[in-house]
């Protein structure tokens, strides 16, 4: 099991006793709102995107303030498919905990296990509209590299995103 310590999360690897936890912050509507995954409704549906392929390894983290036990958020880190040259970062916090610096210090984290690992550049692909997100990775030293758009799964919702860019 991996853990990344911050100074106010523990980031780890997530456990079959997580999946519930997970799926409750993945399956909100409003908290998913720019998430290209469908609405989870339960843990089971989490653990069939967890299974690894080792030709796009992924790091699904769930993020604990330290000290507690209760999942506030989740964060990722992995190939968008094989052919990529870099990683991309996904991340989320449930709403009560939103507006404290929570994700700004997950995706520290994130960088700083990607230069460990050797990752030359990581994306974040994120939803015009979602300008608390942008702020985030702005605040992390990212900018705008291109424009795409995303449609939200088992949704006709269509985001248009912008493509942030961090090179290590």
């Amino acid at each position: 099991m991996l853990k990344i310590n911050t100074q106010r999360l523990l980031l780890r690897t997530i456990k079959q006793e997580d999946l519930d936890a997970v799926a409750a912050i993945w399956g909100d509507v409003e908290n998913s709102k720019y998430m290209p995954d469908p609405h989870y409704t339960s843990g089971s549906e989490i653990a069939e995107i967890l299974d690894d392929d080792p030709d796009c390894p992924v790091y699904y983290f769930v993020a604990l303030r330290d000290g507690f036990d209760e999942v506030m958020g989740t964060c990722s880190l992995g190939f968008e498919n094989a052919d990529a040259d870099g990683y991309s970062i996904g991340y989320n916090i449930k709403k009560d905990y939103r507006g404290n610096g929570y994700a700004v210090e997950m995706v520290r984290a994130l960088i700083d296990f990607a230069r460990k690992l050797g990752v030359k550049s990581i994306t974040a692909p994120i939803a015009k509209e979602n300008k608390a997100s942008i702020r985030v990775v702005e605040k992390c030293g990212f900018a705008v590299d291109g424009e795409s758009s995303f449609k939200k799964s088992g949704t006709d919702i269509v985001h248009a995103t912008f493509i942030y860019r961090l090179n290590l």
